[in-house]
């Protein structure tokens, strides 16, 4: 699973952009009877509900107020509005991949900065009213989050709608959906760890994850906040009954914070714990998940709490304070990039960071990171982010897939551009209007309707968008025609597809060449195609028994006849999988017990710290899930192992030694062996093209030169497979004809997405395998 295009796009993202925002006073005078002053642990910066005075008066300054310390405390603060800027500019330079590896800690920052501010203006408001209102609280997250997510929504939507293969709109519809109401991360996460499913394209609406967890963390730190509160004011209640209170140490929380400070560290203890397991285990859950990344907002939350000993720091020292910690994130930003597993202990550097920039910024040194931080344009690019984070990654993902080709660097910049203006007009159109409207501030329920009903709405709208669509081919039916185009037996010898050839020389010929001949030629979508696009997708094969990639544990299955006189094993990855349909038919036809022994991105030879991207670390599932196989196979003396599998590119190391160990091993236990040469790499989605091309298939080719076929990896492989004493078995033949393999043959889609076959064309295919699978276990 977006990071992102993988899973950091599958993209890294952004909350919320609230730097510099302040309380409901400032956005309507009059709005509240209240005005709201100092919280009990001093003097606070701005909070994240509206827009200050000052702001609005030109961001001259704000009012002031005196610490007891001779030290004044701003209620706005134009620092946390610059580093807004910055953390919003690494993500859309790292979404764009312009020079910035790491941009996806931005992520990270914002949720430093919105835990502190929103902390502050809860404790605002606990001590200016006494308690903590749910009511004003979630009027005020309604008002600033959802009417720009809506409109986002919305149009991306329409736009995917518009632009994007029909085959696309539905799940982008339903990501809509699970966006609108906040629990799009636990969507991604789950479809993060399925193997096939992480191979799509990254939805337009998955930076929305950001959000998710934020506002989960939001559902229950008021809550939270106020349960502890009350606790704490009984327990003080009764000791100031029975003795005089004590005053609090000078730069220190005074007496009723310790509880809020306690239950913050026990909540960054805990989350962090959880995001260094699950990051060793779950990359999806653990980028996406609420509960690995709970601990960056409570840590701005604890700087919060203990603003008043940053506020009394000296100057020098919160100077070097900002200046360290904005370091800290420029290092992240660079040195971090795909390859580092991503939160768990790496989080620790760019999280800190911000929270030292923030904290140093506290006491307001004049020769802090403010210097650069508080310089207008990076102000305004800080007051845009947040419309900018909801524009720049559907721009991003759209622009590109409707254009049919990749940008380069000068679209990039005029996306990043686009996404801008898209911003500003959103900001001054929608965000800040409605955020500052005074009925909206003086009636809680008002904005808390309006923003129930923004979602429901974006969420209706996607729903309909769905229903309505319609995709080429979707409703196709019609008898499977057997892909026998010239009367040729499948049992002649040019259809055996057994060789004895390790490089790749060329397409041979079958008597199927005259058919795949005359598919290339096909303009438009047949009207009986099998399987229809809409189903294509998921038609991967009927083998329930593929073992998931966080499984160390085979699982034992028969296919075919369980009381066939020979046992065959399908062992191998995915590409070992997309054969299972075939093999099911043949083992039946010829009275073989079936084993299959498939897991995804599983290379069936030993290749040394092997990466696997969906988990953003080394598989150690597939090392301990290979030699559990090994033993069962061993258990069963098959008759014949078929291995399957994706040509590595690991094997340029590695050599053709793996592949010739594995082998031997496996014929150790009595068994022949046939290695199926992998398949073309289509490397696009094959169904969405089709769907985004129905009367020019051909624009859906997929081609040797593009299809990893001719790389060393395949050879080297194949190579060792003949020097362990495998038979090789190429099925160029059956998909191919010179350079062009086509999309569709004869009704049959061939490719269920960028890299492999159809369960239907498999199934095809089985009078072809068989006969060179016969001629290997003679």
């Amino acid at each position: 699973m977006p990071r992102p295009a993988d899973l950091r796009l599958f993209a890294p993202s952004i909350p919320p952009a609230r730097g510099a925002d302040v309380t409901e006073r400032g956005a309507a005078r009059g709005a509240d009877s209240q005005p709201a002053p100092d919280v009990l642990v001093g003097p606070v910066p701005a909070a994240a509900g509206e827009p200050a005075e000052a702001e609005r008066a030109g961001d001259q300054g704000a009012p002031e107020a005196d610490t007891g310390a001779g030290r004044r405390a701003r209620e706005f603060r134009p620092d946390i509005e610059g580093l807004r800027a910055v953390a919003v500019l690494l993500v859309v330079l790292g979404h764009s991949n312009l020079g910035v590896p790491g941009g996806f800690v931005g992520v990270d920052v914002f949720f430093v900065i919105s835990g502190f501010l929103i902390t502050q203006q809860l404790l605002r408001e606990r001590a200016t009213r006494g308690r903590i209102s749910f009511r004003r609280f979630y009027a005020r997250r309604a008002r600033r989050i959802l009417p720009a997510a809506a409109v986002v929504i919305v149009a991306t939507v329409l736009a995917s709608w518009a632009w994007l293969s029909p085959l696309r709109v539905r799940d982008i519809a339903w990501d809509a959906v699970y966006s609108a109401f906040s629990a799009v991360n636990l969507r991604l996460a789950h479809s993060g760890t399925d193997y096939f499913q992480s191979a799509a394209p990254p939805s337009p609406l998955q930076h929305y994850w950001s959000l998710a967890v934020e506002e989960q963390f939001y559902l229950v730190w008021p809550l939270l906040l106020t349960l502890v509160t009350l606790a704490a004011t009984a327990v003080t209640a009764r000791r100031r009954r029975s003795a005089p209170p004590e005053a609090g140490d000078e730069g220190r929380p005074v007496p009723g914070t310790r509880p809020v400070v306690l239950v913050l560290l026990t909540v960054v203890a805990g989350s962090l714990l959880l995001s260094v397991v699950v990051t060793a285990r779950s990359a999806p859950w653990a980028y996406f998940g609420g509960h690995t990344r709970a601990w960056e907002l409570a840590l701005g939350a604890l700087v919060a709490v203990w603003a008043p000993a940053f506020e009394r720091m000296g100057r020098a020292l919160s100077s070097q304070l900002s200046w360290l910690g904005l370091a800290g994130i420029a290092v992240a930003a660079f040195a971090y990039g795909d390859s580092t597993p991503y939160p768990g202990t790496a989080a620790l550097l760019p999280v800190g960071a911000a929270a030292l920039v923030v904290a140093g910024g506290c006491a307001a040194p004049r020769k802090g990171a403010e210097l650069l931080l508080g310089r207008a344009p990076l102000r305004l690019v800080g007051r845009l982010s947040y419309s900018w984070y909801l524009w720049h990654w559907p721009v991003l993902r759209i622009w590109p897939e409707a254009t049919g080709r990749p940008f380069h660097t000068g679209e990039k910049l005029a996306a990043l551009g686009l996404s801008l203006v898209l911003a500003w007009l959103t900001y001054l159109l929608v965000e800040n209007p409605v955020r500052t409207r005074p009925l909206l501030v003086r009636r809680p329920s008002l904005g808390l309707g309006l923003g129930g009903a923004l979602a429901a709405a974006a969420a209706g709208l996607a729903l309909l968008v769905a229903a309505v669509d319609t995709v080429p081919g979707g409703r196709s039916s019609g008898p499977l025609r057997a892909l026998d185009a010239t009367g040729a037996a499948p049992t002649a010898p040019t259809a055996a597809g057994i060789t004895t050839q390790p490089r790749f020389v060329g397409v041979g010929t079958s008597s199927l060449t005259p058919l795949i001949t005359q598919s290339a030629r096909l303009r438009a979508l047949p009207t009986s195609l099998q399987p229809s696009l809409a189903k294509a997708g998921d038609d991967l094969g009927e083998n329930k028994c593929r073992t998931p990639i966080t499984s160390s544990t085979p699982i034992d299955c028969v296919a075919g006849d369980p009381n066939g006189s020979s046992t065959v094993v399908l062992f191998g990855d995915s590409h070992a999988n997309q054969w299972f349909n075939a093999l099911d038919a043949i083992a039946k036809e010829s009275h073989w017990r079936l084993v299959p022994y498939t897991k995804g991105g599983c290379p069936p030879p030993y290749y040394p710290n092997f990466y696997l991207d969906e988990l953003k670390r080394v598989y150690t599932e597939c090392y301990a899930w290979r030699d559990a196989v090994f033993a069962r196979i061993a258990a069963l003396r098959p008759g014949l192992v078929v291995i399957g599998s994706e040509a590595r590119v690991q094997a340029k190391d590695a050599g053709p030694g793996a592949t010739t160990d594995l082998v031997r091993t496996l014929r150790a236990t009595g068994a022949k062996v046939a290695f199926l040469e992998d398949t073309p790499f289509p490397g696009f989605q094959v169904p969405d093209c089709l769907a985004s091309h129905p009367s020019n298939v051909t624009s859906c080719m997929v081609t040797i030169q593009k299809s990893k076929i001719a790389e060393p990896q395949r050879e080297i492989e194949d190579r060792g497979a003949l020097a362990g004493g495998a038979t090789l078995i190429d099925p160029l033949p059956w998909l191919c004809v010179r350079d062009q393999c086509p999309p569709i043959i004869g009704n049959a889609v061939v490719y269920a997405d960028n890299s492999h076959l159809t369960g239907t064309y498999s199934t095809l295919l089985a009078p072809f395998l068989g006969p060179a699978l016969r001629a290997v276990l003679r």
